[in-house]
């Protein structure tokens, strides 16, 4: 008897086979056969400008896909098959599934607008009647490498020009610019009524940049400001620009100064010190007040 149902459950299962691997048929007569289904991307090839996103989906699988990115500076993927334009350039986006991957080529390219750029970057000017500083805000979506010149002026003539740079300005964040006043040749301060500021700018896509975590701590110190700075963005920076701008009981600006901060590995923290100012009887200025910018914390993608 149990040899009999061994028997029956073969057959059984050696017909269920034989069904499975026959064609059948359409209302017309015509024979189907059964294939399996392909597992494919819905796009090869994907461009985008920078910022732009699109979502790759895959068809014929029931699998999870494990995604992933050759460049995540040029685009990045998330595990929903997300893929987010970050910077100019090509790479492939690719998704694993069991042995099994699928790539797409991406290619992302700039939609950068220079003079549109520079009408959504604010400034603000103080003057301390030895240089001029330009306080800086980057309201535009892209980080921006800078470039600014200004002209002084002595009654409508042209007396000394001077430049100052920032390579990696933050989209949303603030910087400090500074100009120091014409001098003679005996580094005497030349005396200026005017002066008018021009800025160059393109998109500083091959820089690595977090000014957001650079951590600052300050107090007024012994005839100074003392800080502490800490590198917790997670990344490696090639320079990190700290600066501070002191001013009177009225709101003047009194002294303007900077340090590059020796913070540029994750984890690492610096301290350093700004000094009062004095007059010219080498006599110490007290400020009423002052404010700390963290201008630039930055390193480029080929540095990495």
């Amino acid at each position: 008897m149990r040899s009999t149902k061994r028997l029956l459950v073969a057959m059984g299962l050696a017909f269920a086979v034989l069904i499975s691997a026959m064609p059948t048929q359409n209302a017309d007569g015509k024979q189907i056969v059964a294939q399996a289904a392909t597992i494919k991307l819905n796009r090869k090839t994907l461009n985008l400008k920078i910022g732009e996103s699109a979502t790759l989906k895959i068809s014929g699988m029931r699998k999870t896909a494990k995604w992933s990115s050759g460049n995540k500076y040029v685009a990045s993927v998330n595990k929903s098959g997300k893929v987010l334009a970050v910077g100019e350039g090509t790479t492939y986006v690719k998704a694993k599934i069991a042995k099994k991957t699928l790539s797409c080529k991406v290619t992302v390219t700039s939609s950068f607008n220079a003079n549109k750029v520079k009408k959504n970057i604010s400034i603000e000017y103080q003057d301390s009647g030895h240089g001029v500083v330009a306080i800086l805000k980057n309201n535009n979506k892209v980080n921006v490498d800078l470039d600014a010149k200004l002209v002084y002026y002595k009654n409508g003539k042209m007396l000394d020009s001077k430049s100052d740079c920032n390579r990696a300005f933050e989209s949303g964040k603030e910087c400090v610019l500074y100009f120091d006043a014409p001098s003679d040749s005996d580094y005497n301060d030349v005396s200026y009524d005017n002066y008018k500021m021009s800025l160059s700018v393109d998109e500083a896509t091959n820089a690595v940049c977090d000014v957001r975590n650079i951590m600052v701590q300050s107090d007024i110190g012994a005839d100074n400001v003392t800080v502490e700075a800490t590198n917790d963005s997670g990344k490696d920076f090639s320079f990190v620009k700290i600066s501070c701008l002191m001013y009177d009981a009225s709101g003047n600006l009194i002294k303007y100064d900077y340090h590059y901060a020796e913070c540029e590995k994750n984890g690492d923290t610096d301290y350093f010190s700004f000094s009062f100012p004095y007059d010219s009887n080498y006599d110490t200025i007290y400020p009423s007040s002052y404010k700390i910018y963290v201008d630039e914390a930055y390193t480029y993608t080929w540095l990495q």
